[in-house]
């Protein structure tokens, strides 16, 4: 049995009858999922498929899937994440290709086309149900597959990047490297590493992430570790949050930049996040101005961090510690880099180390990757100071050089984000004949919000550069986002096409 399973049989243990999940005054204890980890175990032996095969999960927010992945894993059994928010035609076309021998998920999620797929590539098909507090798994189809996908040496966990810039793409995680990142998570207040022991924690999870997602995949596996139950939303409700914070008292809170902006302009107050210590914001860009007015409204200092899923797990972060001493000096820094982590900058030409502070492309060496042998790159613009901290400046691929000037589209959308009735926003460069590349924004309103393209556009001319400021703008019901909320560049760039 694999460290990360024992690890989950023994947190079952632990928690015992405690809730572990909470979703929607649904529960489920420890204990239930020790029996359904058990269960699983037991079916999946029963038809013959061994230790070294992947199982798909058709994974989102909910009690049923939730509890499924931990019993995966606690089964000791490889994991291959799906995204089944989406059109079912959609999920049915990806399982064909999997080869998998099992697959699970929600009655809802299991349509008709699914299961047809699953029947002809010979996969057994598992309905997932939470009834009487109980976790269930019935066949909707029998294994008839005599060969099926096996995983790689050591990879744990099969999972689909953001497809933020791109076609997502299917890379495998290895145990090594979640163990490494689930123990470099427990941190104490100051940033360092405490001695870990199984003992139930009281403080949940609010978790809103997907599941499918690395935040959600590393938000959940972090939980187990710590025998910490999870508060379960399929998706993040501003009043709903607030209502959780006072009813559970967390210590911590994970907000992404979206959810941030959502809480500013909320009714919540101060109170609402008296317990809170520190609220953890990652998995995007967030500026200084939402990060400043957060603080200001609610008195809880922000922690950035950086990741990717390629690392599974943060490269840098903010302490509270160092929040006291350089939050008004290293505003805008993703933070100092974490254990077992080599950062450095090179030029994007000629792949050489640039001096001290100089902007170049970011590169890492991590322990938990491949004992830290070889220079990661990624394809963020960085910098990193005197004191350590980390600077993230823009994409490389974010770049629109317009006549020779050269355009960050980020700074570029965070500067009309601040204008008065927009919520979120794109810029990307579209050709010109002229100049060769040209900004344009795509922005999407506050609900009941009216806006208007000249307001925005001089609010742009007020704040940016003439060459900066965008010669289109277009305003949207709502901006095409990934399933970890990130606006999706390749379906923005589609939405353009069909503009005038």
């Amino acid at each position: 049995m694999t460290g990360i399973a024992e690890h989950i049989i023994r947190a079952t243990e632990a928690g015992g009858p405690l809730v572990a999940i909470d979703f929607d005054g649904q529960t489920l204890s420890w204990q239930d999922l020790g029996d359904a980890i058990a269960e699983l175990g037991a079916v999946l032996a029963e038809v013959g498929i061994g230790q070294d095969a992947v199982i798909g999960l058709l994974g989102r927010n909910r009690l049923e899937q939730l509890s499924s992945f931990i019993s995966i894993l606690g089964a000791d059994r490889g994991l291959l994440l799906i995204n089944a928010i989406r059109p079912s035609h959609l999920v049915a076309e990806e399982v064909a290709g999997l080869g998998l021998a099992c697959l699970i998920g929600s009655r809802d999620d299991l349509g008709a086309d699914v299961v047809a797929v699953s029947e002809a590539c010979g996969a057994m098909v598992l309905a997932a149900e939470v009834r009487d507090g109980r976790l269930f798994f019935e066949q909707l189809a029998p294994l008839r597959a005599k060969t099926w996908h096996l995983r790689e040496a050591n990879t744990l966990i099969e999972i689909q990047t953001s497809g933020t810039t791109g076609a997502p793409k299917r890379i495998p995680v290895s145990e090594r490297t979640i163990s490494a990142s689930l123990r470099d998570g427990v941190r104490s207040a100051k940033g360092t590493v405490e001695n870990f022991e199984l003992k139930p924690q009281t403080s949940p999870t609010l978790m809103f992430s997907p599941l499918v997602h690395t935040s959600g995949t590393f938000n959940t596996l972090m939980s187990v570790f710590e025998v910490r139950p999870i508060v379960l939303f399929e998706k993040f409700d501003a009043e709903r949050y607030r209502q959780a914070l006072v009813k559970y008292r967390p210590k911590f809170a994970p907000l992404p930049p979206t959810a941030i902006k959502m809480m500013v302009d909320s009714d919540a107050t101060r109170d609402d996040f008296s317990s809170v210590r520190a609220v953890r914001a990652g998995t995007a860009p967030l500026s200084v101005e939402l990060q400043q007015a957060f603080e200001s409204k609610f008195g809880v200092p922000v922690l950035t961090t950086y990741g990717a899923t390629e690392f599974m797990g943060v490269v840098t972060s903010w302490t509270l510690e160092d929040h006291q001493n350089f939050a008004a000096s290293k505003r805008g820094s993703v933070g100092r880099v974490s254990k077992g982590v080599q950062l450095r900058i090179v030029d994007p030409a000629t792949r050489e180390e640039v001096e001290q502070g100089e902007q170049g492309i970011l590169e890492a060496k991590l322990d938990r990757i491949d004992g830290g042998k070889d220079w990661i790159p990624t394809t963020d613009l960085a910098r990193l100071d005197a004191d350590g901290f980390l600077y993230i400046v823009g994409r490389a691929d974010d770049a629109i050089i317009r006549g020779g000037f050269k355009v960050m589209a980020g700074k570029v959308a965070d500067v009309i984000k601040l204008s008065p009735g927009v919520f979120d926003a794109i810029v990307l460069g579209a050709a010109d004949e002229r100049l060769g590349e040209v900004p344009v924004a795509v922005v999407e309103a506050y609900r009941g919000a009216a806006l208007d393209v000249a307001t925005i556009r001089q609010f742009a001319k007020d704040n940016l550069s003439p060459y900066e400021v965008p010669v289109r703008i277009y305003v949207v019901d709502s901006l095409p986002r990934t399933v970890s909320d990130k606006i999706s560049r390749p379906a923005v760039r589609e939405l353009l096409a069909k503009l005038p």
